[in-house]
């Protein structure tokens, strides 16, 4: 209902939206243009079906996914990109870095019809969206079409969060839709918790913005910049604000009758201010010069207009001292890593709420001046003009910046994981007679025939079977083995009900159940097997049966088959000791622990199957029981077979060496 609400509201806006684009385009005619991408009416071509999607809102978030779009380039040439962005100078930064490597185009409103379109038209394989741009329309539509959408570099204010909670009624099932949110610290998945997003696909991996380093290419850009303004003191002032502009102009004044061969670089935030920041430049008596007009900085001006985009980095190898716009007014602050890492020392005003992180670690290393006036500014320029002191903070600021670096190939990596290579390829099906979640990496399409046992026949695919309670059945399809197993009843109800369980939400049927749970077990790296496939097929109007696939271990061989053929080394022993432990310490209760479901492969390693009501569960005294399980189960069989290769007095010490290492 909320849903259906919001779209409506969303339509009925969406005239207001394009008079809003037309009035803004009265300064930036870029507004005004590629409007049918911002509703998804325009013709897509067909070759870019099945394309990565990476949405970066605006200039930052594009700046800050830079290097994490071209480490995925070059590891996949293959894969199609399509960057989609909101702002028209995001658009023009992406097509001037990127070029022909990637498809840029604008993410559309969140209209129901728009969704739907853009979905459609470009059946992405996976969209990777920077930050915090969530919209529910659009994650709905493509959970729809099963992509795994992933929010990465995530980043929530404790504002944002309160915004976001005043709309928990809309938000929750977009929470649940991600696959994967990688946060950049312990603050933000705090209170992403708290939101609604599920605690296994919540991972702290760090901030993008501090894996910036000056290229090759930039230096070399810098070189004649640097030789022609040699001798001069030249300034930085960096994403500046209205409000801003002005303070900073009056500073220079200032600096100049010290300093009369200083520069001021003023690069505004927004495109639009350019030629009223030129205005203000000439109202000042201040002599100009804009770089849309010149290749170096000329000898006789006074400020430097930096009316072009994508070139803070060389700025900031001209200026020793930058001062980091958005943070004099109540803007919230900019990211001042990017003129540091070009060897630029910071001063800040303190409204900075947008990086609490970044700059509370460089005021924690004395490596920020912070600044509310323009005789604070001066007075900072001045500081800084002694060789020592900017030597000490830039050392201290570029020693923040190394701290925090390596998130973006951990967040790629992660990435990569839960949506092209991992559990992100995991896809749910939903029809009148039930639900299938499945592997698409190892299955490509799902049907209920995959569920039986006589599909697998007509294709000569059935490798074996064993019996207990019911059959299980070993598939072989070329180089992968499955096991197809049904779900029974036990004990005095399996006897007058065969099969049927009562209906339960699907999330918690047992076959849909043990698949997820598969799952997590592996991401924590525990030796368990690799889910493939599971239903839950709705009987009668309050009942459903359930089957799952799981991979087979190669190699694999039951801990009781084992014994019937043969002792087991007290090292043996101490393994299996060794995973149970490993199973207990993640807090995985398995609920019929014995001989059969213990394992040891060809490598000698030990595994753990058949979780079919296992859980995970607090502290307490259920892992003695659990061992004790396991313990009554070699006796039963030691009583019941005449060849079993297991004795209590001997054995069962070394399985508990193993387990209480």
């Amino acid at each position: 209902m909320m849903l259906w609400l919001y779209g409506l509201i969303l339509r009925l806006v969406t005239p207001a939206v394009f008079v809003w684009l037309w009035l803004r385009g009265k300064k930036d005619r870029r507004y005004r243009s590629h409007w049918s991408e911002r509703l998804a009416l325009d013709a897509v071509s067909s070759e870019l079906e099945g394309c990565i999607v990476i949405h970066s809102v605006s200039v930052g978030e594009t700046l800050a996914a830079k290097r994490l779009i071209e480490q995925f380039i070059a590891q996949f040439p293959g894969e199609k990109v399509v960057i989609t962005c909101m702002t028209p100078t995001a658009r023009a930064l992406i097509e001037k870095h990127f070029s022909n490597a990637v498809t840029c185009r604008y993410w559309p409103l969140d209209t129901p019809g728009a969704a739907k379109r853009f979905a459609t038209k470009l059946k992405p394989k996976a969209v990777w969206i920077m930050e915090t741009e969530l919209w529910p329309q659009m994650l709905n539509r493509l959970a729809m079409k099963n992509t795994p959408v992933c929010l990465l570099n995530a980043r929530l204010s404790e504002r944002s969060a309160a915004g976001y909670r005043r709309f928990h009624c809309l938000m929750k099932s977009v929470w649940q839709q991600l696959v994967l949110v990688s946060v950049q610290n312990t603050e933000t998945a705090r209170r992403m918790s708290v939101l609604g997003v599920p605690k296994e696909r919540l991972l702290v991996d760090g901030n993008l913005k501090y894996d910036i380093e000056l290229s090759q290419t930039d230096k070399l850009k810098a070189a004649s910049w640097k030789e022609s303004s040699k001798g001069r003191w030249i300034w930085l002032g960096s994403s500046t604000h209205p409000g801003e502009h002005e303070l900073l102009l009056a500073a220079h004044k200032a600096i100049l009758n010290e300093e009369p061969e200083a520069c001021l670089i003023i690069a505004p935030r927004h495109p639009e201010q350019f030629d009223a920041v030129a205005k203000l430049v000439e109202e000042s008596s201040l002599t100009l010069a804009r770089r849309s007009q010149c290749e170096t900085i000329p000898s006789d001006c006074d400020v430097f207009l930096a009316d072009s985009m994508g070139e803070m980095m060389l700025w900031g190898q001209l200026a020793p001292v930058s001062f980091i716009g958005g943070s004099l007014i109540e803007r919230g602050g900019h990211n001042p890593l990017e003129v540091i890492a070009a060897g630029s020392n910071v001063m800040s005003g303190k409204h900075v709420f947008n990086f609490p992180q970044v700059y509370g670690e460089l005021a924690k290393a004395s490596a920020v001046n912070w600044v509310e006036s323009v005789d604070d500014i001066v007075k900072t320029i001045n500081k800084l003009q002694q060789p020592a002191v900017m030597k000490q903070q830039h050392d201290a600021a570029k020693g923040v910046l190394k701290t925090h670096q390596g998130a973006t190939q951990r967040v790629l990596a992660r990435a990569l994981e839960y949506t092209l290579t991992g559990s992100g390829m995991i896809k749910t099906e939903q029809s009148p007679r039930g639900l299938i979640r499945y592997d698409s990496d190892i299955i490509e399409a799902i049907e209920d025939k995959h569920f039986t046992a006589q599909y697998w026949q007509q294709q000569k695919a059935i490798a074996g079977n064993s019996t207990g309670r019911a059959t299980v059945w070993f598939i072989q399809q070329g180089d992968l083995g499955l096991l197809l197993r049904h779900y029974y009843r036990g004990g005095l109800v399996g006897k007058i009900n065969k099969d049927r369980f009562l209906r339960e939400p699907a999330e918690k049927s047992r076959a849909i159940y043990e698949f997820d749970l598969l799952l997590k077990l592996r991401e924590k790296g525990l030796p368990v097997p690799r889910p493939v496939a599971a239903r839950m097929e709705k009987t009668g109007v309050f009942s459903y049966k359930a089957d799952i696939l799981v991979e087979v271990i190669p190699g694999a061989v039951d801990v009781f088959r084992l014994l019937r053929e043969k002792q087991l080394s007290a090292e043996l022993w101490q393994k299996l000791g060794a995973v149970i432990k490993e199973l207990h310490d993640a807090g995985v209760y398995h609920s019929d622990l014995n001989c059969h479901n213990l394992m040891l492969d060809d490598h000698d390693k030990a595994w753990i199957v058949d979780f079919d009501k296992c859980d995970f569960r607090e502290e307490g005294d259920w892992k003695e029981a659990n061992i004790q399980r396991l313990l009554r189960s070699l006796r039963k069989e030691k009583e019941k077979n005449e060849t079993f290769y297991w004795k209590e007095s001997r054995d069962w010490p070394e399985l508990l060496t193993g387990y209480r290492r």
